[in-house]
């Protein structure tokens, strides 16, 4: 595959080796019952007698149902049940549906696509995550040096592509600033969402990066 570098994962302290191809850079409420006590009714009689009041007849209070999950445009055509994740590249942001349903929406940082020395712009097409690992290291290298970067959460997708924070990253998440200054080649989520996707997401769950 063109432009592709070589490197490797190492998990946790096993000395696990993996190919890369170079990753990680930088209730509108129930209506009140408004029936009110009816008042007595007097009989016509030369001796009067108050009848007992009668009881209203209460008000059916109609119940709600609760709120539909919150729907998407950008999950718009997942089938039902089904778990998607989708990465806009020209929009930085990535979707997590679940059918039609939005699980949660981040801004991302994808590939350095403007550096010509290298090839570090995140592939675009549908993979499945094929492997989730906690606490690993990172390491590439490539025209411009070499890296080893730790990480919290690594969701490779493709070949050494994948999902995985970046705690070094130094510019805000959905930047243009990806153009030279982004991975290489992965999508790096925030931490703080990486977490619950990292949760959400089994392995087999589908991804498309788009343009």
């Amino acid at each position: 595959m063109p432009g592709v570098r070589r490197g490797a994962v190492v998990i946790g302290t096993a000395a696990l080796l993996m190919s890369l191809v170079g990753c990680a850079a930088g209730s509108t409420p129930p209506a009140a019952n408004t029936a009110h006590p009816l008042a007595p009714v007097v009989a016509a009689s030369s001796s009067p007698a108050t009848s007992p009041p009668v009881k209203p007849t209460p008000t059916p209070v109609a119940k709600v149902a609760a709120p539909a999950p919150p729907a998407s445009s950008a999950c718009a055509g997942t089938p039902v049940g089904v778990k998607h994740i989708y990465v806009s590249i020209a929009q930085q942001r990535l979707w997590a549906c679940t059918g039609g349903v939005l699980f949660t929406s981040t801004a991302v940082t994808t590939g350095a696509s403007a550096l010509t020395n290298v090839h570090d712009a995140t592939p675009m097409g549908t993979w499945r995550i094929y492997g989730k690992v906690r606490n690993t290291v990172l390491v590439g290298h490539d025209a411009n040096g070499s890296w080893r970067d730790p990480v919290a959460y690594w969701m490779p997708f493709y070949g050494a592509y994948g999902f995985h924070d970046a705690s070094w990253q130094t510019f805000p998440f959905g930047s243009a600033l990806y153009r030279t200054q982004g991975s290489h080649g992965c999508v790096h989520v925030p931490t703080s969402v990486l977490g619950s996707l990292f949760a959400w997401a089994p392995t087999g769950t589908l991804v498309t990066i788009r343009s």
